[in-house]
């Protein structure tokens, strides 16, 4: 870090911490009584800005209200999104948010900079003036009845040989419901794509089979249409896009290389592209075309700094969506991944989509801000490695993080998608990751906890004596779990405070009856102070079945509960008592079999005889 950074850090630090809390809340187990995140969907700040894992910040509101005054310092140094950052404002706290991701904190800082909605305004009716003919063009098709229009979205699929009749089969609209299973429409044939045999019966990949068309010059009331693609469309797009390559050679695009999966290994990388592609090589060729001249245009066009810097953000916001990875209805963010049926977007109506919900949201977060005016002088957000915090011994009041959870989400890979656009490089080195494989190997499981050691360490010098630290956690192996109880408690000298369940349903994590993980946790600790001890607890192994299955009553089986709900109840209560471990899954299992029906991959007591 250079001197003038440290400066800089050390003087902003300095200006939030001189503020004396003003009153305590007290703590209310209400609150957290049925945590959950289905409100999400309706909230304009969550819907605004996209990330593999972000915590819903109302949730984490209330934490911030439990645990701490308002005027304190609440720290987050994995803030991702910086959803940690809205929940502090908002409760009239001060917020001090690092991450190591470029791209993480582009999002944050531009989720608080400050705007002129009146120059963003025109600006954008200015933007929209100067391209829109222009980009369109790349899209511009016509009706079945000849009207014009612009493709507001192209469906593309793949295309196989059946193996039975040797008549093109195209995905889309040919599934059979299963997994990787298609119906070839002439004869009845099932290929499987996943399977070697069907494998190599691949005639063409992303082939333009339905397009979705904006009609421009339609009577009142018909404003779209939705048909096959034909072969006017594609000759007529071929055109223009050769015509479009050519002026646009000279424009820049990210030539920075996908990294190879280290969380998910598998044979030619990442499903769907080969293992050597370039993030340009995530887009069609003409939305790559039309990002480029939409990005050129902002750096080249806007002048003001602020405005500039805004632009680019709805910019980077769209990346995701202007892309390959896109399933017909929703896409996953969680990996790269380009499916076999897939849906192309107009790039300028992703922008045009994007924009409207970063102002939207804009607007609501200074609406429900405490004092909208000082959001600078109460948050400090800075690049910065979270196993090195650049912040005094004992002084800050609360930490509340949502660290990496071992191998489930690999982000620096993940947001060179973005950062790759800001011409800025994610930090792989320093990345706190693990293959996923680590269930089969120990090792990684305590290379994942010397890393989340040193960045909790760090946590725990900066916190003030008896002060709380809430970490959001969740993991389906035991291995992982008794690691984090094993570093909090015995290594770094945390005091287990409780755990609460959270019923979350946004991005890669579900609760279904399968699903990967059990439902997420928030665990506070507290720092000792200076006279308390920690109370250490066991973490090793047992050829004992865990003392914890002692604790549960056969009545909590009269009621039908997946596995996964089992296993979340086990960890709670694992904690809450100060037990000595969390049960493997095939030890719950084995117990469970003992005096439970199963059905469906549901567990029910059995019915006495």
């Amino acid at each position: 870090m250079t001197t003038n950074m440290k400066e800089k850090l050390e003087n902003r630090y300095k200006e939030l911490k001189n503020i004396d809390n003003k009153s305590c809340n007290n703590f209310n187990i209400n609150d957290f009584n049925n945590l959950n995140d289905k409100d999400r969907l309706s909230n304009p700040i969550f819907k605004a800005y996209g990330y593999p894992s972000k915590i819903f910040y109302p949730n984490i509101q209330k934490f911030i209200r439990a645990y701490t005054k308002e005027g304190a310092v609440v720290l987050d140094s994995f803030c991702g999104s910086g959803t940690t950052g809205i929940a502090a404002l908002i409760e009239n706290r001060k917020a001090i948010l690092f991450d190591n991701s470029p791209n993480a904190i582009h999002i944050t800082k531009n989720t608080f900079a400050e705007i002129d909605f009146n120059k963003v305004e025109k600006t954008y009716k200015g933007l929209k003036k100067d391209l829109e003919e222009i980009i369109n063009r790349l899209y511009s098709t016509e009706t079945s009845d000849g009207l014009d229009g612009v493709a507001e979205s192209i469906i593309t699929s793949n295309i196989y040989s059946c193996r039975k009749c040797d008549n093109e089969i195209k995905l889309h609209n040919s599934s059979t419901g299963k997994r990787s299973e298609y119906k070839c429409l002439n004869c009845g044939e099932v290929i499987n794509i996943s399977k070697a045999e069907d494998k190599n019966r691949i005639l063409a990949r992303r082939v333009p089979v339905e397009v979705n068309i904006r009609i421009i010059n339609g009577k009142v009331g018909r404003k779209t249409e939705k048909r096959e693609v034909t072969k006017e469309d594609v000759i007529k797009w071929n055109k223009i896009l050769e015509e479009y390559k050519l002026k646009s050679e000279h424009l820049w695009a990210p030539t920075e290389k996908v990294v190879y999966n280290r969380s998910y290994p598998r044979t030619g990388g990442w499903p769907g592209f080969p293992i050597d592609s370039k993030v340009s090589d995530l887009f069609p060729e003409r939305n790559l075309i039309a990002l480029k001249i939409l990005y050129n245009y902002i750096n080249e066009k806007i002048s003001d700094v602020d405005t500039r810097d805004f632009f680019i953000f709805v910019f980077t916001e769209s990346l995701f969506r202007s892309s390959k990875r896109l399933f017909t209805t929703s896409g996953i963010k969680t990996v790269y991944h380009v499916p076999p049926v897939g849906k192309e977007q107009n790039v300028l109506s992703v922008f045009d989509r994007k924009y409207k919900t970063i102002i939207k949201a804009k607007k609501y977060i200074y609406s429900n801000l405490v004092d909208a005016v000082s959001v600078n002088q109460n948050l400090l957000v800075e690049k910065q490695n979270a196993k090195d915090i650049p912040l005094e011994d004992n002084s800050i009041d609360y930490a509340f993080i949502d660290p990496p959870y071992g191998g489930v989400v690999p982000y620096a890979e993940l947001n060179l998608f973005y950062s790759a656009w800001l011409k800025e490089e994610e930090d792989l080195d320093n990345e706190v990751i693990i293959p996923m494989d680590y269930d089969k190997k120990l090792e990684f499981v305590h290379d994942w906890g010397r890393q989340i050691e040193a960045a909790f360490s760090e946590v725990y010098r900066v916190l003030k004596p008896g002060a709380y630290f809430t970490i959001v956690f969740q993991s389906k192996f035991s291995e992982i779990w008794n690691e984090l109880r094993d570093l909090m408690v015995n290594r770094i000298g945390f005091q287990f405070e409780k755990i609460v369940s959270n019923e979350r349903s946004t991005t890669f994590h579900t609760n279904h009856l399968n699903d990967t993980n059990p439902q997420s946790a928030f665990i506070t600790y507290r720092k000792p102070l200076f006279e308390e001890t920690s109370v250490s607890v066991e973490t090793t192994s047992s050829t004992e079945v865990s003392s914890v299955f002692r604790h549960i009553s056969n009545e909590y089986f009269i009621e039908k509960r997946s596995f996964r709900e089992v296993q979340s109840f086990i960890i709670n209560l694992v904690h809450e008592l100060g037990l000595e471990r969390i049960p493997s899954d095939a030890e719950i299992k084995q117990w469970l079999n003992e005096f439970c029906n199963v059905n469906n991959n549901y567990y029910q007591l059995k019915k006495s005889k």
